[in-house]
């Protein structure tokens, strides 16, 4: 009677309240604690993409950089931001938590955007005005671009590891042991990303054209205020937070299984025992022994050596015996890293929304209808954003319920199921994109330009592509890490998004060499539309790869939908 009291008093996922007491559930977490995350995520979305959403208007207009050098400094800050989102979870994890890390993170972001809105306010920290394009334009000085990207790059660092911490820190505040949390959580992951974009949406419409017509200066001060009204808000709610301690470095305690196993690499495993511990810290779970990479089993095999250590005064070193538990969190890992290989192409794709269709727009007719109001072209993202601000509520409320009454899964259709789909929308988009290029080229001519709402078609699929793609990856990895793993399993999906920034430069490079080069400064010179051809196609092999991939994975226990794809 008192066990079931206590469940029904307390969470049972290992959280505490900000007091360090176990989190009574009526008064802590659940949409209390998890919608200031949401609120947060937009504000930091704003943030980031106020500046990234039309930075190469920023770097090629105002510090008169190439047009091709500014697309890959965008993409190499987009990320940048990703991939920092490891370091923020190898931090959150091993040292400060999610609710510190959070605050410092906040630090870093105050610090770095008041120095780029000093950059873009002082004249001396940027070239001298003149016409856009103009060969007697003076570019910006070794110490001029210094100050700017190092701003720029403090934001990067700061955004990615607060965006770990967002998406952790706001699962946290749901027990998976209660169905009603459990639910709320699915919810959570598709309003993490539906947040994401309405903060895209705000920085495309309000922040770009602050920015194009007030100043950048204005609007980069506009995010600080964002910034302290956000610092505010997650202040307010600390007594309502669930906590996690932090439980070390979960990149050693994988070390330490491979260590072990290696220890006893040829010992013999079936004539020996398993180890696993009677008692787990609250909140944990056993996970049972699976088959899949059984060189890893032998961590868990106890030695007469061993045995002699555990029954002295000194405990048994993680490095010579590791649990059954903890060697499958090890091949939880291991097996997500396929998947994450896998699908490191598809972010490439949107990264196009804000550098070549942005130079698309530039090249056609923005004004509004017959009007003299013009849209500025960084604004055409707000149809991305747009798309995956109606489109996620749409899919969670209503395709989901309907889906599951035929496939009798909770989720409508699995994780990976949802991802490939994504991809595949992926690459129509771009070969929608790549029609739209030969077309504008074709209804060019020199007394009219064709409008830039043509534009719309792309930037829609590759919405639903994202919204499909993006919240199933960063689901997929928080729910399929183990339970000490969750920060790094959620910043896997980010850094996955980063890796692809990443590999979008690249491309631009490769494709750079070519002579005469597709991606010009005048894009009526070049030939943007086989650049698109390209990457649709390379994302169709991409979905191809991907298929056998998760069709493979296996679903951790105790996840009902295991064995399909």
């Amino acid at each position: 009677m008192e066990s079931n009291a206590q469940t029904h008093l307390y969470a049972q996922n290992g959280t505490l309240d900000f007091k360090g007491q176990p989190a009574l559930k009526k008064k802590t977490g659940k949409w209390a604690g998890a919608i200031p995350m949401i609120f947060i995520q937009v504000a930091a979305t704003v943030i980031f993409f106020g500046i990234i959403s039309n930075l190469l208007t920023y770097l090629t207009g105002v510090m008169h950089r190439d047009v091709s050098q500014s697309a890959s400094d965008a993409n190499n800050l987009q990320g940048t931001y990703f991939l920092s989102s490891v370091l923020g979870a190898f931090l959150s994890d091993t040292y400060w938590g999610r609710y510190r890390t959070l605050l410092y993170s906040f630090v870093l972001y105050g610090v770095g955007l008041t120095c780029l809105t000093i950059s873009a306010s002082l004249k001396n920290l940027r070239p001298p005005s003149c016409p856009a394009q103009s060969p007697t334009c003076q570019h910006a000085s070794p110490g001029q671009n210094a100050f700017l990207f190092l701003s720029l790059y403090a934001i990067a660092f700061a955004g990615g590891s607060a965006t770990t911490s967002f998406v952790s820190f706001g699962a946290d505040q749901f027990d998976e042991s209660d169905n009603v949390e459990r639910l709320q959580k699915f919810s959570f992951f598709n309003f993490i990303v539906w947040g994401i974009h309405i903060g895209g949406l705000v920085s495309v419409t309000m922040l770009v054209y602050i920015e194009d017509h007030v100043g950048f200066s204005w609007g980069f001060g506009l995010l600080g205020i964002i910034l302290a009204v956000s610092i505010a808000l997650f202040l307010i709610q600390t007594p309502r937070y669930r906590y996690r301690r932090p439980e070390g470095s979960p990149l050693t305690k994988m070390v330490q299984v491979i260590v072990a196993a290696f220890r006893k690499r040829n010992v013999v495993a079936p004539s020996l025992e398993l180890h696993e511990e009677q008692s787990i810290a609250k909140g944990k779970r056993h996970i049972p022994h699976t088959n899949q990479f059984r060189f890893l089993d032998k961590a868990t095999l106890k030695l007469d050596t061993d045995m002699e250590m555990e029954s002295s005064t000194t405990k048994t070193s993680p490095w010579k015996l590791s649990t059954v538990t903890r060697v499958e969190e090890v091949k939880l890992v291991i097996r997500m890293l396929p998947i994450w290989l896998a699908t490191l192409w598809f972010s490439i794709a949107p990264s196009q929304s804000g550098t070549f269709f942005l130079r698309q727009g530039m090249a056609m007719d923005n004004r509004l209808g017959s009007t003299t109001f013009k849209i500025p072209p960084a604004s055409m993202l707000l149809f991305s954003n747009l798309t995956v601000v109606l489109f996620l509520p749409l899919y969670d409320r209503i395709i989901v319920p309907t889906i599951r009454k035929f496939s009798g899964n909770e989720r409508g259709i699995t994780l990976l199921q949802r991802s490939g789909l994504g991809i595949f929308i992926a690459a129509i988009g771009l070969g929608i994109a790549a029609l739209m290029e030969i077309k504008r080229k074709a209804w060019m001519n020199p007394t009219t330009s064709v409008t830039i709402f043509w534009l719309v078609p792309q930037y829609v699929v590759l919405g639903i592509a994202e919204g499909l793609t993006n919240s199933s990856l960063l689901e997929f990895f928080h729910e399929q890490s183990p339970d000490t793993f969750h920060s790094l399993g959620t910043s896997l999906a980010l850094a996955n998004l980063g890796v692809g920034s990443f590999l979008s430069s690249v491309l631009v490079t490769c494709v750079n060499r070519g002579a005469p080069s597709w991606l010009q400064n005048d894009v009526n010179a070049g030939h943007l539309e086989r650049y698109y051809w390209l990457i649709a196609g390379l994302s169709l092999v991409n979905l191809g790869i991907y298929v056998p991939v998760a069709r493979w994975y296996s679903y951790k226990s105790p996840d009902p939908y295991a064995e399909t794809f």
